[in-house]
């Protein structure tokens, strides 16, 4: 039955019936503790409370099936499903204690039976209003609580005093100065570090859809975890990105889109790797792989690829050429993500094992 509340116009359902859901059932609740208190409101106001009561049934009804169809593409949102499960049979038992309690002020039944119902009818409405305040603040902590923590630019490192008769804004590694970068802090000046190189945004804080201000924040400061809790993975936002870059931060490893990998041991000149070095990095949770000669950290990627966690792990420390080669040729979507992760050149002479991945290769969603 999930498919019929998957989604509309090519966006999900969910966040329709679940708003609609929202407004409507804590304010046909409240409705019904108003007339329980003021008898004169009844006869005008009673029937179509209790026609918003049941409406509010199939909103809620709606908002279980469009949630669960959701989690099925983008994972289980833990305590927002939990708490909206339980949002469809509250709707359901308010419903009927309504009916209930318009049932008693229609016949001569005795007094006590209509102060019952309203007694649990105000209960019920005490309860299904907190509910239904739980559900939308555990909705809005799955779907912005990350992205908020997250989206916040991290000051870089104190900057250190430059070598006499070293160029201005270069390091002794020939990387970009700490100093040099925090002097682009403004809105008409703005460099900003991620990943450990840096960028200059200037040019782009106008035109970029998330709005200038956002932008604005990192100028002149790390700008990695605000990158990454927005768009890590998502192919344009990487592209227009790399396309933006001055160079290497002072102290770290060269390459766009480099996850941490700071002073790589086993490196050469810079930007440029061993094989020994990246057999070092084979596991999920630290994984570099080789593709036509260039390293690439996907550390970061193995949980995002769209087509499993264990087709990149497959690549790790690995020569992956021929793996990506056989899914990806010619794909220009999947070589701008992988542009990305790029590090710098394997040197000539290293060799390393080819990987080799089997059956869940035919699926290839990139």
């Amino acid at each position: 039955m999930n498919q019929f509340f998957d989604t509309i116009g090519g966006l999900p359902l969910h966040p329709l019936t679940v708003h609609a859901a929202s407004v409507l059932i804590p304010l046909s609740a409240i409705a019904l503790v108003l007339l329980v208190f003021v008898p004169k409101w009844r006869k005008a106001y009673l029937p179509l409370t209790i026609g918003a009561l049941a409406v509010s049934v199939g909103l809620a009804f709606a908002a279980k099936q469009s949630g669960e169809a959701l989690a099925a593409r983008v994972g289980n949102p833990g305590e927002h499903q939990a708490i909206g499960d339980l949002l469809f049979p509250a709707s359901i038992g308010l419903f009927f204690l309504g009916l209930a309690f318009y049932f008693f002020t229609k016949t001569k039944s005795p007094k006590w039976t209509l102060q019952l119902a309203g007694g649990l009818s105000t209960a019920a409405v005490v309860g299904v209003v907190i509910l239904s305040v739980l559900v939308g603040h555990s909705g809005a902590q799955a779907t912005w609580g990350d992205r908020i923590s997250a989206n916040q630019a991290e000051e870089l490192p104190a900057p250190t005093e430059p070598t006499p008769g070293a160029t201005p804004g270069a390091s002794p590694d020939s990387g970009i100065s700490v100093a040099e970068v925090q002097k682009h802090n403004t809105a008409k000046d703005c460099w900003t570090v991620v990943n450990g190189d840096v960028y200059d945004l200037t040019s782009y804080i106008s035109r970029h859809k998330g709005g200038s201000a956002v932008l604005t924040a990192i100028c002149g400061k790390d700008g990695t975890n605000a990158f990454s809790g927005q768009h890590a993975g998502a192919s344009k936002p990487n592209a227009d990105l790399s396309s933006l870059l001055v160079g290497p931060l002072a102290g770290t490893s060269t390459g766009s889109g480099s996850s941490g990998s700071n002073g790589a041991a086993g490196s050469t000149a810079a930007g440029e790797f061993t094989a020994a070095e990246v057999l070092k990095h084979s596991t999920g949770d630290d994984c570099w792989s080789v593709i036509n000669g260039v390293v690439y950290d996907l550390t970061s990627y193995v949980t995002s690829h769209p087509g499993g966690a264990n087709l990149i792990k497959a690549i790790c420390g690995k020569d992956g050429s021929a793996s990506f080669g056989g899914q990806h040729a010619g794909a220009s979507k999947p070589n701008n993500i992988l542009a990305a992760f790029a590090l710098g050149p394997l040197v000539d002479g290293g060799t390393l094992p080819e990987a080799t991945v089997r059956g869940e290769e035919e699926g290839d969603d990139d």
